[in-house]
């Protein structure tokens, strides 16, 4: 994998315009707040497949000027191995991007083959007690770098299961209009749960094989067809299985007007292993440092890929031993690094081995 040497905002956000050299390593961004480090971090995660860290709506991304909204932003980053992407809003459709590498249009699975980027915000503190929704996201955003088709697998299951819905709110009972989309459900379905068992599974070796000052996790997937893997093994016996009990809950399903079965029904099991305690459980620190340690396990199993971190306020609420402890584990990864921060002080531990980037008013 690739880190960026240059990157390029126009009109995005609170940026009119930004040009930025850039090292491979620790990059310290700090200033005070509304300066535009999280609009920054978010350009970034835009250059990888899907919505960004804020997820945010295409149309709304464009630079406000006033009360007058550009007509389009644009983002240009240069690779150390010399390709260039280039991320833009198309003016005609605003709601739709375009997504170029060296000037031909490319889709999101090249571009997860050319950066494998991760994000870690103050929005994701509430992972553990949040919705189960937002877990199967942070896990699938961790599947996609080691299985760029894993977003592919996701919208084809999502359109199918959709589509689904509509035959059972509307009470279609001809097993014809079912058999084919249940068909399509069950392969993308056991794709999906296969490549986040596989992501768990690695995720778990990273935790387990080193030791850390951030506290190691206990994960565990619970659903549907995650049973069915730990009884069946075979990929194609639990398609079929899947299938069969797709056929099966129709009735049940129609009931509830949707489908209740599937990898969208999955849960990420998070415990702090020292304390034998469910991380939605533990205090708000102990929350915290137990995501920076996943983040920290997830870098060290691609390491072979050399994913790129962007760390939001991460050193904001830690103490200093964890601040030092935190800087020597990201230093170790020997990978590209942002974070954000208020004050300088907060990242001391990495001296003089990190670039710095001062704002000092909003961009």
């Amino acid at each position: 994998m690739a880190f960026l040497t240059s990157l390029r905002l126009v009109d995005f956000r609170s940026y009119a315009g930004l040009d930025i050299p850039l090292k491979n390593g620790p990059v310290v961004i700090y200033g005070p707040n509304g300066v535009g480090k999280t609009n920054l971090l978010e350009a970034i995660s835009l250059l990888s497949p899907g919505r960004g860290l804020r997820r945010a709506s295409m149309d709304s991304l464009a630079r406000m000027d006033k009360e007058t909204r550009a007509p389009a932003w644009g983002i240009n980053a240069i690779l150390d191995s010399g390709e260039r992407i280039s991320i833009g809003q198309v003016p005609e459709h605003p709601r739709r991007r375009t997504v170029k590498i060296d000037g031909k249009t490319a889709t999101g699975p090249q571009l997860a083959h050319l950066l494998a980027i991760m994000w870690l915000t103050p929005a994701q503190d509430r992972l553990f007690t949040g919705p189960a929704g937002d877990r199967r996201k942070f896990l699938d955003r961790f599947a996609l770098t080691h299985n760029p088709q894993h977003g592919i697998a996701s919208l084809r299951y999502e359109k199918a299961r959709a589509e689904r819905n509509r035959l059972l709110s509307d009470g279609i009972q001809d097993a014809g209009w079912y058999e084919a989309l249940e068909a399509d459900l069950a392969i993308q379905g056991t794709n999906i749960t296969r490549a986040r068992i596989e992501t768990v599974t690695r995720l778990q070796d990273a935790i387990n094989a080193r030791d850390s000052i951030f506290p190691k996790s206990i994960l565990k997937l619970e659903g549907h067809i995650e049973t069915l893997f730990a009884e069946l093994q075979n990929f194609e016996d639990v398609e079929f299985a899947f299938r069969e009990q797709l056929a099966a809950t129709r009735i049940t399903d129609m009931r509830a007007g949707r489908t209740l079965i599937g990898p969208h029904r999955m849960e990420l099991s998070v415990t702090h292993a020292a304390k034998a305690m469910p991380a939605a459980q533990c205090s708000t620190g102990e929350q915290k440092a137990l995501l920076i340690g996943l983040i920290l396990a997830h870098a060290r199993a691609q390491s072979h890929m050399q994913p790129i971190l962007l760390l939001d306020e991460v050193a904001a609420h830690l103490d200093s031993a964890r601040r030092a402890a935190l800087a020597e584990e990201l230093l170790d990864l020997g990978t590209q690094i942002f974070m954000t921060g208020t004050d300088a002080a907060l990242f001391s531990d990495f001296a003089h081995r990190a670039q710095t980037i001062h704002m000092k008013t909003a961009q």
